[in-house]
């Protein structure tokens, strides 16, 4: 009897530890870590309106019910009141991708229970988009000046899209041959290139086989966000670029299709959002366009434990940030959005590897530790520089670089981007072409690039010699 009443009472607290409680019936109701406004700052960076559902625009609502679990995960998500199929499944991913909730509670311990959200699905009308050929068809004058409308054009663009809105074809275009027919005078190639990709951040975990969609156009007439994918269709990275080609807007994403970081560009500034992966922010950071995460210039605004729990707040606070997968913390002061006072980097075996003292972002001072030696530095980084600056440096291209006489003939022009890594003792190495314009054209650039070897200074990190990669444009213009 006693064992029976033992397993009666066991199985009654189970069911009691597994009641999904109604917010009403709570003592303390489950909330978003950190705040409300920092979750609907999750859902809209999050969602990725569908684009059937918005090519003409959208502004509507998904409501859906789920089960915030003690561990600050939503389960049991349903649609209350909801849009389409598409929507209606987008919402519930977003939602369930969110682990960063405080639980309910009844009699001060976690419970489950019940909570109603709204998911909002905005979009503009997709400009120039034609459903009947489900492409983005743009029209211009005998200029090449983009026009509103057809009327009067003397050339178009056709760029296919898929159902997801990605660019599926070669973007062609095409001149008025009179009577509404048009004939086709040239075409810019799609790549869909498989890789395996890996983020910078944390490269053994995050590694896997990908594949990049993206449309190289010279003429700069269209301007085709590159996109990167995981086999599953989840997307990696996203970038989209401005008319003169410069970075307006670059996302990267966790495997579980979260977003992990985003940077909007201005013509001066970036600012950089980071989540952890349960959804909740990181940090808020505003920094000059162009600046490493070494630079001075960085304005600290925003920073949270994945608790929830505020580390800076309106540029004030202590800092405390965990790099490279848990390789290594740095902490200290924040006040007025910089770093001030004292600074100080750890390992994960508690090693400590700097100290630096700070005065409202400016480095006073900083010591590093490495391999039993101590250095001294009064700059975090210097990157690496071609002797003589940038007037030699680009003295050296112009009196080096032949333009190839096949390219020239044929009036081929364009720019050339080449990456390679400064090492320590000023030599180079690990030269990539990272892209292209035509065959001889990069071979030429490649060329000049490698007589470089042994010119250049090498980048310093708080005092020690390292190597640093290195991006660099070739223009080739004809005259």
């Amino acid at each position: 009897m006693k064992k029976l009443v033992l397993l009666l009472t066991l199985i009654s607290s189970i069911c009691q530890g597994q009641k999904i409680y109604q917010p009403g019936e709570v003592e303390s109701m489950a909330e978003p870590a950190g705040s409300g406004a920092l979750l609907n700052e999750f859902i809209s960076s999050n969602v990725q309106v569908p684009f059937r559902s918005s090519y003409q625009g959208m502004n509507a609502r998904v409501f859906i019910r789920g089960v915030v679990e003690t561990d600050g995960s939503m389960s049991a998500i349903e649609i209350i009141k909801g849009q389409d199929s598409l929507c209606n499944l987008e919402a519930i991913r977003v939602m369930g991708l969110y682990k960063a909730w405080k639980p309910g509670r009844v009699k001060n311990e976690p419970v489950r229970q019940y909570v109603n959200y709204s998911i909002p699905f905005k979009a503009a009308t997709v400009a120039d988009f034609d459903s009947t050929a489900w492409a983005i068809i743009m029209y211009y004058d005998s200029k090449f000046r983009k026009l509103d409308q057809p009327a009067g054009a003397e050339y178009r663009s056709v760029l296919p899209l898929d159902e997801d809105g990605n660019v599926k074809a070669d973007i062609v275009y095409h001149q008025q041959m009179g009577r509404g027919k048009w004939k086709e005078v040239s075409r810019i190639p799609f790549k869909k290139e498989e890789f395996w990709y890996s983020h910078t951040e944390t490269p053994a975990k995050d590694s896997i086989a990908a594949f990049r969609l993206s449309v190289e156009d010279n003429s700069q007439l269209n301007y085709v966000p590159v996109k990167v994918f995981q086999k599953n269709g989840k997307l990696l990275e996203y970038r989209r670029f401005t008319e003169n080609r410069k970075p307006d807007l670059i996302k990267s994403y966790y495997l579980s299709g979260l977003l992990r970081e985003r940077d909007i560009f201005s013509d001066s500034t970036c600012m950089n959002t980071k989540w952890f992966p349960n959804g909740q922010l990181a940090s808020l950071v505003q920094k000059s366009a162009g600046s490493g995460e070494f630079s001075e210039e960085l304005q600290i605004i925003q920073a949270f434990k994945p608790n929830g729990e505020v580390q800076v707040k309106e540029g004030n606070g202590w800092w405390r940030i965990v790099g490279n997968h848990g390789k290594y913390v740095e902490q200290g002061e924040v006040q007025m959005g910089k770093r001030h006072g004292k600074w100080i980097g750890k390992l994960a075996d508690s090693t400590v590897f700097y100290k630096e003292l700070y005065d409202k972002g400016k480095l006073l001072e900083g010591v590093s530790y490495k391999d039993g030696k101590e250095r001294t530095y009064q700059e975090k980084m210097i990157q690496p520089v071609f002797q003589g600056g940038m007037p030699a440096f680009y003295q050296f291209l112009g009196q080096n670089i032949v333009y190839p006489a096949d390219a020239a003939r044929k009036g081929v022009s364009g720019r050339v981007m080449i990456s390679f890594v400064v090492c320590e003792d000023g030599s180079l190495c690990d030269y990539k072409l990272e892209k292209g314009v035509k065959s001889d054209i990069d071979q030429e650039a490649l060329r000049v690039v490698q007589k470089m070897d042994g010119k250049w200074n090498p980048g310093v990190l708080r005092g020690e010699k390292v190597r640093v990669k290195y991006n660099l444009p070739v223009n080739f213009q004809l005259q």
